[in-house]
């Protein structure tokens, strides 16, 4: 193993270069273990591998280090120190060589009962470090192993420069790929593979052939023959530790020699005569498999007669020239054919256990036409078991009752053989299939919202046979396609994908959840395994899509699994928890975004719980967090049923559903009272079992639910408790009669129930009640129209069972939504403050404003809540002032310090009061129309401003104040609109202009209302390609005549005043030229060009509609009338003005000279021939 080292010695220092090459990489045990420990992370620049800490007397201390790597390491300005800081040895100047040992040599540094050796490089890091804590023996080293532990040398004094005693030789095993026969000899070139295996790493792998070159082996290598070769081989570690040199010898036969025989191919059970001819040596006939010779001979030639071919294969005729040569030629002996005809075909798989799961495969064999004596028939299943039987005389075969419920889907081989089952004399095979069939899946809920991991997407999966769960107990492939790509996958018996898309299988059901949805259409393709063999019995598919993210999307973060217990009253009011987002995972439904005011105003119609709950939670059950999180304080009365929780966003919506699960279930009637009414209410106590089980044992309790605290418990009603003894009205068939009168108005009852049903827990179900106010109110109110904004005394009758009705009240003006809200118990007073007013003995009056025109409603209740107007609150409509001005229109830049009179009237009638104009601004007159405002005093439904001058367009519009002392602004009807001239571009008329050359271009600017002419206003031009060009003012008729050549194609924005009038198009226009000599069947050509002049190629020309062709590159298309008369021309092209219609005269023809002549002369002979027929 120590082969010879080249070593050197320099001061105190010994360099050994093991001749190695290439870079290999280590994976290090985490700890070295033995007489000394270190803790090394990944492999060291330079490692430690040897420390002779004790040695013989009179020789020096030693550390070995050894560079792992292809690169050399400079050791300049590196350290070795012990435990106390003491430097060791020198390693200036000193490079260390790829994959070379140094040894550093010190005295009396290292203490030999435990120290420790550190190796630091030129900036003072730590590279590597050994720890030793005990004696070694004398002369001893620790040497560093090959799973990173430390052992003692096992030789004296070390192996100082050379791989450690303690490392273990790599192994190498050689292979051959083709098959030795087995007469001893291989009939082919040979391909070698050599593997090699070592604790660390191997480093190389070296050969030879025969004693040639040692080559490095880098791939499977083959040898040639004829021949005989011997291959010597050996690896070296990535330490430099080399293993013995190994070798193994290879025979090839020579195929190719002058050796002879005949015949070289037969039939199985054939008997020939073998001859052998310019053998060389001893000759043997080797059988397949056989290594003793049927048949031997010496001789040069050699006959064996009627020699019989017993066995089907590759026979052999090897002569054995001598112990390094040996020619060779094959018989190939051929199995015969047999025919075997199987029943059924094929048939569909059926589940072991049901009608179709037991089969018989029955058939025949024939070879030649007849039964083949001797045969076995052997059945072999889709799990590689199989039967095997003597085939009858007659050549037939039976396998009854097969259940192929059990021995799965697939193919069934049955094989009919004669001689060895492996390599038979003569055979034949059928297959039957067993037919895999498709599952029962069905999608039974799809709530994925792409871009969000909001949702699921569930399927059951059963047996088509009988509907039961079909993918627990048993071996499946569960994949997921998006398109062709495979998606992702969970697989039982290999590996899984569930990055993406996460599998949850629960009895039947399939739950696919993901941590972000793709949108997108989906295929699940389901394959099953039920007989464990590998082989698939039931394989279907689905399609499915998951949608794109609705603009509103709302997950219910707790509870996480979306489900609830009813508890007991303290424990029952639960928080849920819900994070409501835009289109995509960063946008949050804050209360900004849903529109929620303060004091969480509104939040109850943005965020919506219904169903099993006491009712639905008032806005001071709402907390907003953070990241549209909410929560939501709920109190679950019912089990076995849903929770709503619905989100209205920007007219979009989102919904989820919580589950309750343990509670019962009360029925109560009726669910509202009058206060100090005494009534009868019975209560249900039951459970949501089909049917469902009555309780007759319950405890029922009615109690008000606490003024100021939420959902909670408080006075317990009177006459409010029972407990059943399944007596009637007291537990029979689970119902609970009470007769109450309620204290309290305007609040709560919450029944309780608690039962505990037999064997189980106990169990809580709860109901509302409602006690509200008698609503026994009769008020009357005047007026009932009232001027938005106006301070307005109204005047209150209330009587009560027809008399006048004296107590303490709260008056509420509401509008119609918030009536509505009212009646629905979803308005929270709480939140309005009542109006002040005065009088007594039914008769009050209040002052008060309304802004905002409509419908208002009086609710009147008594400060104790027991009497209200429920249902009968009389109203009033609130309207506003109208504003109508003389004139009605202004227009800028021509209406200057004109007199305008306002004149405001409500209902019909003129009012007093101010005006605040929107829209005017007053500098040295009034300009019009400008960002501010004004006031005007309104004296008997007048007033005026008299030098308005509009200076930019936009409505005037207005508020009224009345002059009622106390009253507001109010938007009041109508508006002054300042407008821009009227502008008519009259010449062209087709608004259309020509690129490159003059167009003409008028306009005309009138007054909208007077139709008078604007004069002196200015006038520019936005031409393509250019900025704004004045072109002038109009004249006293308000008119403006300019000329513009363009030079880009786009249009001409015209501005009045600045302000935009009108556009032109600007075209490139086409120009028809046609010859003046048209004539009838004459070839003319017609030409069309830019206006410029410049020929345009794909032109379309018409005449009288048709198109005669397009023009050449020339602008050019040749055109050939076909008569005389009147015609006209038009051409145009995509892109381009078409040309104006050319109408001209095409003329006839010239005669040919005597035609009319011959003619005449024709006709008069046809007619004297007609003649003479009729006189025969």
């Amino acid at each position: 193993m120590y082969g010879k080292k080249l070593i050197k010695r320099v001061g105190s220092l010994v360099i050994v270069a093991v001749v190695v090459a290439g870079a290999f990489t280590m994976l290090p045990a985490n700890e070295r273990e033995a007489k000394a420990t270190a803790v090394i992370e990944e492999l060291p620049q330079v490692v430690i591998t040897e420390v002779m800490y004790n040695p013989a007397t009179n020789y020096s201390e030693w550390v070995e280090l050894f560079n792992p790597s292809d690169t050399g390491m400079n050791l300049t300005g590196w350290v070795l120190k012990d435990s106390i800081n003491t430097t060791f040895g020198d390693l200036s100047g000193i490079v260390l060589q790829p994959y070379e040992y140094i040894i550093v040599e010190d005295t009396n540094i290292l203490n030999d009962n435990g120290d420790t050796v550190y190796l630091y490089n030129d900036t003072y890091s730590q590279i590597d470090s050994v720890t030793y804590t005990t004696k070694s023996t004398d002369n001893y080293s620790i040497e560093l192993n090959e799973t990173m532990g430390w052992q003692e040398s096992l030789v004296e004094g070390g192996t100082p420069g050379m791989p450690n005693s303690v490392m273990n030789a790599p192994q190498t095993t050689p292979e051959i790929k083709e098959e030795e026969l087995p007469w001893g000899w291989y009939v082919t070139n040979v391909t070698v593979t050599l593997t090699a295996t070592d604790e660390t790493s191997v480093k190389e792998t070296k050969y030879k052939i025969n004693g040639g070159d040692e080559k490095t082996y880098t791939e499977p290598f083959v040898i040639e023959g004829p021949g005989v070769f011997t291959v010597e081989y050996y690896s070296v570690d990535f330490w430099g530790v080399a293993e013995d040199i190994k070798n193994f010898t290879v025979m090839i036969a020579n195929l190719s020699s002058t050796l002879d025989v005949t015949p070289t191919e037969v039939n199985w059970n054939e008997t020939h005569t073998i001859v052998v001819k310019n053998a060389e040596g001893n000759v043997g006939l080797y059988a397949p498999r056989e290594d003793t010779p049927r048949k031997e001979g010496t001789s040069t030639y050699i006959q064996w007669s009627e020699f019989l071919f017993d066995v089907s294969g590759e026979w052999w005729v090897a002569d054995f020239v001598d112990s390094v040569e040996c020619n060779a030629v094959p018989i190939i002996v051929n199995p015969l054919e047999i025919e075997v005809n199987a029943t059924p075909d094929e048939i569909d798989y059926v589940k072991v256990g049901k009608e179709g799961s037991i089969a018989t495969i029955q058939g025949t064999a024939t070879m030649n036409g007849e039964a083949p004596a001797g045969a076995k028939v052997r059945l072999t299943y889709p799990n590689g078991d199989s039967d095997t039987k003597d085939i009858n005389a007659d050549g037939s075969f039976k396998f009854l009752d097969i259940i192929i419920g059990q021995k799965g889907a697939g193919k069934y081989n049955v094989t009919v053989y004669i001689g060895n089952e492996t390599y038979p004399d003569a055979s034949g095979y059928d297959v039957m299939i067993v037919n895999t069939v498709a599952p029962n899946i069905t999608l039974k809920e799809n709530t994925a919202k792409g871009g969000f991991d909001i949702g699921t997407v569930s399927f059951e999966i059963t047996y088509p046979e009988d509907g039961l769960a079909l993918l627990p107990g048993n071996n499946y492939n569960i994949s997921i396609y998006k398109g062709d790509e495979l998606f992702a996958w969970k697989n039982n018996t290999g590996t899984s994908n569930e990055e993406k898309v996460s599998f949850d299988i629960n009895n039947k059901v399939l739950e696919l959840n993901s941590s972000m949805w793709e949108a997108g259409d989906y295929t699940l393709k389901v394959w099953v395994d039920v007989t464990g063999d590998g082989n698939w019995e039931y394989v279907g598919e689905i399609d499915y899509t998951v949608n794109a993210a609705p603009p509103v999307n709302l997950k219910i973060l707790y509870p996480p699994d979306k489900k609830l217990d009813v508890l007991n009253a303290t424990a029952n009011i639960q928080v849920i928890q819900l994070q409501i987002f835009g289109g995509n995972m960063t946008t949050y439904g804050t209360p900004d975004a849903l529109g929620i005011g303060e004091n969480n105003e509104n939040v109850t119609e943005r965020i919506k719980v219904e169903g099993a709950v006491l009712y639905s939670p008032p806005r001071s059950a709402y907390e907003y967090w953070k990241d549209g999180i909410w929560n939501v304080t709920i109190f679950p009365t019912t089990g076995k049923s849903k929770i709503y929780v619905n989100v209205s966003w920007d007219d979009e919506t989102a919904n989820e559903t919580i589950d309750t699960v343990k509670g019962g279930i009360l029925t109560i009637e009726p669910t509202e009272i009058i206060v100090e009414t005494p009534t009868e209410i019975s209560i249900k106590v039951e459970d949501r079992q089909t049917p469902p089980n009555y309780y007759p044992n319950a405890r029922v309790s009615l109690y008000y639910e606490d003024e100021n605290n939420l959902y909670t418990i408080g006075e317990a009603v009177e006459n409010g408790t029972k407990t059943g003894n399944g007596s009637p009205g007291n537990g029979q068939t689970g119902i609970y009669e009470f007769t109450v009168s309620s204290k309290y108005a305007d609040r709560n009852i919450i029944v309780v129930a608690e039962f505990q049903p037999p064997g189980g827990e106990i169990t809580y179900a709860y109901g509302r009640i409602l006690s509200q106010p008698a609503h026994d109110l009769n008020t009357t109110l005047i007026p009932e129209k009232v001027m938005a904004g106006e301070m307005t005394e109204f005047n209150v009758i209330i009587k009560r069972e027809n008399e006048s009705y004296s107590a303490t009240f709260e008056f509420y003006i509401l509008n119609e939504t918030e009536l509505t809200k009212l009646h629905e118990g979803k308005l929270d007073l709480g939140t309005f403050t009542p109006i002040p007013y005065e009088g007594s003995a039914g008769n009050y009056t209040f002052n008060k404003y309304i802004e905002e025109e409509g419908k208002y409603y009086l609710y009147v209740r008594t400060t104790n809540k027991k009497h209200d107007n429920m249902e009968n609150e009389p109203s009033f409509d609130v309207s506003k002032a109208s504003v109508e001005t003389s004139p009605g229109l202004l227009v800028k830049d021509i209406d200057k310090d004109t007199a305008v009179i306002f004149t405001v009237k409500w209902e019909g009638e003129a009012v007093n009061g101010t005006l605040l104009i929107k829209g005017v601004t007053e500098v040295a007159s009034f300009e019009a129309y400008a960002n501010d405002t004004y006031e005007i005093e309104i004296i008997n439904g007048e007033g005026n401003l008299t030098n308005l001058t509009a200076v930019a367009t936009g409505n005037i519009t207005f508020e009224f104040k009345s002059a009622k002392e106390g009253s507001i602004y109010a938007d009041a009807d109508g508006s002054l609109q300042v407008t821009t001239p009227s502008i008519e571009i009259t010449e062209p008329k087709e608004k259309v202009a020509f690129l490159g050359e003059e167009n003409l271009i008028t306009i005309v600017v009138r007054h909208p209302l007077t139709k008078v002419g604007a004069e002196g206003l200015n006038v520019e031009v936005e031409v393509p390609g250019s900025g704004m060009i004045p072109v002038g003012t109009t004249d006293e008729n308000g008119k403006l005549l300019f000329g513009i050549i363009p030079l880009q194609t786009g249009k001409i924005k015209i501005y009045v005043e600045g302000e935009f009038a009108g556009s032109i198009d600007v075209w490139i226009g086409l120009k028809i030229i046609i010859p003046s000599d048209l004539e009838e069947d004459k070839e003319s050509v017609i030409v069309v060009t830019t206006r410029g002049g410049k020929p345009v190629e794909g032109a379309t020309v018409k005449v009288n509609g048709t198109s005669i062709g397009t023009t050449n590159e020339n602008g050019e298309v040749k055109y050939t009338p076909e008569k005389h008369g009147k015609i006209t021309i038009t051409a145009e092209k995509d892109g381009y003005y078409p040309a104006t219609p050319k109408t001209v005269e095409v003329k006839k023809k010239p005669s040919t000279p005597g035609f009319e002549f011959i003619g005449i002369a024709i006709a008069i002979a046809l007619i004297a021939l007609i003649y003479r027929k009729r006189r025969r």
